[in-house]
């Protein structure tokens, strides 16, 4: 099942901003950290909404919630899946595929709590169910039913031990203060992003520099949104 919402990077683009805007979803600090998001659910069959609920992105890789992927096994209509043992120790699924005879077996997936230990899971104790649930899903759907998504995807349990390896200091920056333009230039800002403009001193297209450097009514906001267009020329903008 294709994502009917998002079409195209200019509705990505668009829903991205509104989300980002509604301040409801606190983990996203830009609107292209929000575009990303609903591009990658978008590849997988993912609502905007789902997506920027369910979809992480890890290391460069997307991660989904066990909940999310195993909808995407029963909603995708080729294949099924079966719960055949859930306990705090093992976890068992039996994936299938669809035929006019009925369910045929693909395979078991099992994941127990000595894998995890293996694995170097940390807070075991804490959702054992949970976790085994999510690491049999993932390696199920590796092994049974990978033509459900364009790309590898990943649990977020699977990305503990690399998002360990890779933990870097964070420095807060100053908040910038927000640009406001007088009409004039506002016109010429808008003039810029129809002609495809880069902006001078930054390797951001003007569009981009705009959203994060000006201070913009809706209306103004929606004047930018309909003027964007894919980049054809280098020349560089100046107010």
């Amino acid at each position: 099942m294709k994502n009917e919402i998002v079409k195209s990077a200019a509705d990505a683009m668009t829903i991205g901003e509104t989300f980002y805007k509604s301040g409801m979803f606190s983990d996203i600090k830009s609107a292209q950290q929000a575009v990303v998001k609903i591009m990658a659910g978008a590849e997988m069959g993912i609502s905007p909404f789902a997506a920027m609920s369910g979809i992480h992105i890890i290391q460069g890789k997307p991660t989904i919630g066990a909940g999310l992927m195993a909808a995407r096994v029963k909603g995708f209509g080729k294949y099924d899946y079966k719960v055949l043992e859930h306990t705090d120790k093992v976890c068992s699924i039996e994936f299938g595929e669809k035929t006019p005879g009925g369910i045929k077996s693909l395979g078991v997936s099992t994941f127990t709590i000595d894998d995890a230990k293996k694995a170097g899971t940390k807070n075991l104790e804490r959702f054992p169910k949970n976790m085994l649930f999510a690491r049999a899903m993932s390696n199920g759907v590796k092994w049974y039913t990978p033509d459900i998504y364009e790309s590898p995807v990943y649990v977020p349990e699977e990305m503990e031990a690399v998002t360990e390896e890779a933990t870097a200091e964070v420095v807060e920056q100053p908040k910038q203060t927000k640009r406001v333009l007088t009409p004039e230039q506002f016109d010429k800002l808008v003039a810029g992003i129809e002609a495809g403009q880069m902006a001078s001193g930054t390797d951001l297209t003007l569009y981009d520099w705009a959203i994060e450097n000006v201070e913009m009514s809706n209306e103004q906001h929606d004047r930018i949104v309909a003027a964007s267009k894919p980049i054809v020329n280098d020349q560089n903008f100046v107010l």
